[in-house]
């Protein structure tokens, strides 16, 4: 009784809207008619034939106000269910859209596994109907919670391809993204479909599906560099399956003849990731505006899609799906309607999803034991032996790093030598400082890390049996130089020590350098004994220096070096003169500053941050 007295206020307050409306209209008439009268008893008949254009426009305009609010009322009449009485009593229909209880009440709220998994009784062992749904043509169809008919189900690739979800906090919105991810790995294998989780809420999001062997990746706002890392690589991604679109001569990835996985990107708190992350966010509008052709998929969750989601990207989104939120123009702003306003605190995962066809009520389901269904998931990947997705970038530079593995890549053949992790902003991958052509300069600071390199190069250069290797170090009475290996160690042997019959005679050791403390060296009024011969290995092509300096003083590019490993100092007039691009320069943090062993490496016009290995051999003698 109380609802139908209530909706019955609701509908007499719009009448009165109406009636304001039409007097609103009408009362312009009635002030120029007054004007028009006394202009005409006065005589003044020329302010008399000024008032008539202005009666003439308020008579139009009111019989045109009053025509809209009777098409108004005609096209409310004729909707099904309405009363056409008018006596204001609302149909069934719209008290039931005007009640989301009344709708949400009529909805039987199920488990994910009750909806998206056979009965345990018909199949004990959950992996095997997973692996029976891989052996399936892959589908973007999952099951999201139940609707007013059964299963609500969602097919982002026919429907989408992108969707927006809402919600206020506790409404369910972080529950509905991991039955979507975690329905959608159940349907497809790990080599059809990737995900990348954009959690910006935490990390509390996700945590349960990264051990998926779908996820190409994970991050959250509590590593901003991360995060960085991420929509750089999914920016990369998105040109790579433009370039392979545009190579094979297709409109589709879906008409190649091998497509690469679909790749889903979930964003869990949009509104975060754009107030922290403000200039990456026109790379995920890219992703809106191209990814259906593309293969790739984007879902947005925010808990105010007003003024935190774009309209050029609203534009490309087609799936809204609207839980329980604070203002009833939120709810306009996805659904056209007010009426996810009126959901009930009561009722966590309520919804209306709107696909542009239709808007449907569901209840979205919650998975009793996530851990359980992702070991399913796992094991119909070990069954199938099937790859985990290969990640789509990598973690930043980590503060210490170890050459023991890189050690082992360097041959006889080698012409270059590892000394570092380089980062090129994606992915992580080894520095390698040649050896065999031109010098190099290892610009920084006492105690930044330069004797460290030279240390690590010298002892890989070791194992290079065409290498003959010289070395130089600053004491406190001069710089002393000796052969660490001369060339009788580069001369190859046969079996028993002695030249193989017939060999070709053997290459020339190349010599190699490494001068630590080279500052005195490198100063033209360097009175140091070492200097004249110095200078000369630094233009003979024969010869690879290696030195170490504290600035760039006396350092000539390229004259005295092709290559420069830079440690920055913090001063940024310094840091530029040392040949750090302003770019790159302003990426680096105050951590990244106080880490030891972090340095550009300048090489062949590119620059790129890297993490010098730690000494895991003797000093330089």
């Amino acid at each position: 009784m109380n609802d139908t007295t209530n909706t019955r206020r609701r509908h007499g307050g719009r009448d009165g809207t109406r009636v304001l409306s039409a007097v609103t209209a009408v009362a312009p008439i009635g002030a120029q008619l007054v004007m028009l009268v006394v202009m005409l008893v006065e005589r003044r008949w020329m302010f008399a034939m000024m008032v008539v254009p202005g009666l003439i426009g308020c008579g139009a305009s009111a019989l045109l106000a009053l025509a809209r609010l009777s098409g108004e009322r005609r096209g409310k009449a004729a909707e099904p269910g309405h009363s056409a009485t008018g006596d204001g009593t609302p149909s069934a229909a719209e008290c039931a859209e005007d009640d989301p209880r009344a709708v949400f009440a009529s909805i039987e709220p199920r488990s994910w596994e009750s909806l998206a998994l056979p009965n345990p009784r018909d199949e004990p062992l959950p992996w095997r109907y997973v692996v029976r749904r891989w052996l399936e043509p892959p589908c973007m169809e999952a099951t999201l919670g139940m609707g007013q008919d059964g299963p609500f189900r969602l097919d982002l690739a026919r429907q989408g391809p992108h969707a927006l979800v809402a919600g206020t906090t506790g409404s369910g919105k972080s529950v509905l993204l991991q039955t979507w991810c975690l329905s959608l790995a159940c349907r497809n294998p790990p080599d059809r479909l990737h995900f990348v989780f954009l959690d910006f809420k935490g990390g509390s999001a996700f945590g349960a599906l990264a051990r998926m062997p779908h996820v190409a990746g994970n991050v959250c706002d509590l590593d901003l560099a991360h995060a960085t890392r991420a929509l750089e690589a999914i920016e990369g991604e998105l040109r790579r399956r433009e370039r392979l679109v545009a190579d094979q001569h297709v409109a589709d990835v879906n008409r190649m003849a091998e497509p690469p996985p679909r790749l889903m990107i979930v964003v869990d708190e949009f509104h975060a990731l754009r107030s922290q992350l403000p200039d990456y966010v026109d790379r995920l509008v890219r992703i809106a505006a191209l990814g259906r052709s593309l293969g790739m998929h984007l879902i947005a969750c925010t808990q105010n899609p007003q003024g935190q989601v774009g309209a050029d990207m609203k534009a490309n989104i087609a799936v809204n799906i609207c839980l329980r939120v604070r203002d009833p123009m939120q709810s306009r702003e996805l659904l056209g309607s007010s009426r996810a306003a009126a959901i009930s605190p009561s009722l966590p995962g309520a919804a209306y999803c709107a696909d542009g066809e239709s808007i449907e009520a569901l209840r979205c389901c919650e998975a009793r034991d996530i851990d359980a269904a992702v070991d399913a998931v796992l094991s119909a990947q070990r069954f199938c032996e099937l790859p985990s997705a290969e990640p789509l970038f990598s973690a930043p530079l980590p503060r210490v790093a170890d050459a023991e593995t890189a050690s082992r890549t360097v041959t006889a053949a080698s012409d270059a030598v590892p000394f570092a992790v380089s980062d090129n902003g994606v992915r992580l991958g080894t520095a390698m400082l040649p050896v065999m052509s031109g010098n190099v300069a290892i610009i920084g600071q006492h105690g930044r890390g330069k004797s460290t390199v030279l240390s690590v190069v010298a002892s890989m250069l070791r194992d290079m049996p065409t290498v003959q290797l010289r070395t130089s170090r600053r004491s406190a009475r001069g710089t002393a130089s000796s052969i660490v290996r001369g060339a009788s160690h580069a001369h190859p042997a046969g079996e028993f020590g002695t030249a193989a019959p017939g060999a070709p005679p053997p290459p020339h050791p190349r010599m190699v350098w490494l001068a630590d403390d080279a500052d005195p060296l490198l100063d033209p009024l360097g009175d140091d004994p070492l200097c004249t011969e110095f200078r000369a290995a630094l233009h003979d092509p024969t010869v690879t220096v290696i030195f170490a300096a504290r600035t760039m003083r006396h350092v000539r590019v390229p004259e005295h070096c092709t290559t420069r490993v830079i440690f920055p100092t913090g001063d940024r007039p310094t840091d530029l003169t040392s040949g750090i691009p302003p770019d790159l320069l302003a990426r680096f943090t105050h951590e990244d500053l106080d880490t030891p062993g972090r340095a550009v490496l300048v090489d062949k016009g590119r620059a790129m941050p890297v993490q010098c290995f730690r000494a895991g051999a003797p000093a330089i003698p």
